[in-house]
């Protein structure tokens, strides 16, 4: 029987395989990578700063090194910073965006 935070990872694996959308990811030191994620635009009002955040569903396993705040995600047309990171125990990975500026 598989353990539990196996069973997640797969099920994330599956998730973001059917609902991703390819993105580009640009660390602040090195090269941009294209990775697979889930976005939802628009997920909350920012409260310092006139705009909404974004964020972004990622399994930690796409990434060599781990994201970093500061970091960009193009998605389209739009350049996002990352501003805020959550893990979670099964690889998955949340990633907070603000709009930065549109390509």
């Amino acid at each position: 029987m598989a353990d539990w935070a196996s069973l997640v990872d797969t099920l994330n694996e599956q998730v973001i395989s059917t609902f991703g959308r390819q993105i580009t990811y640009t660390p602040q030191a090195g090269e941009p990578f294209t990775v697979t994620g889930i976005l939802e635009a628009g997920a909350g009002p920012e409260g310092a700063a006139p705009g909404v955040y974004a964020l972004l569903f990622v399994r930690a396993a796409a990434f060599v090194e781990p994201p970093a705040r500061g970091d960009e995600v193009t998605v389209g047309d739009s350049i996002y910073k990352v501003v805020d990171l959550e893990a979670d125990a099964e690889g998955g990975l949340r990633l907070v965006l603000h709009f930065n500026r549109a390509v």
